[in-house]
């Protein structure tokens, strides 16, 4: 029995990595007019006028004045390659990040625990009436 809530337990734990998140595209021109901005502690992804697309962690990258600085990554087909060094904004065509959904991670959480709880009453009725 204890086996039982020791799984229900991991079970739940691993909802704390669970989370709604999509990949925000952000144009260069909603950045330039202030529209949109960039923030400093996501990842940031970005593809150049000659499509190359570059990975920059969260907080491995910084902007000053027109041009991005950091440690990267170059992302092609199914190459990856390191990158150290510097990006123009003015060869970007677009940005990307991760924007997380709050309201949908709660109801995805919530949702899977009253599933979680429904199952438990069900396996505690039929105990119940086998008795």
């Amino acid at each position: 029995m204890l086996k039982k809530y020791l799984n229900c337990l991991l079970i739940l734990s691993i909802l704390n990595f669970t989370g709604c998140t999509s990949l925000e595209v952000i144009s260069k021109e909603d950045v330039d007019k202030g529209q949109a901005e960039i923030t400093l502690s996501n990842e940031l992804y970005l593809t150049t006028k000659d499509f190359t697309r570059y990975h920059f962690s969260a907080f491995n990258y910084q902007i000053v004045n027109d041009t991005i600085y950091g440690n990267g990554t170059i992302e092609s087909d199914s190459l990856v390659s390191p990158f150290k060094g510097s990006v123009p904004l003015k060869d970007v065509i677009n940005f990307e990040q991760n924007e997380s959904n709050i309201g949908g991670t709660i109801v995805l959480i919530a949702g899977i625990i009253t599933i979680g709880l429904i199952t438990l009453a069900v396996i505690g009725l039929s105990e119940i009436s086998d008795n």
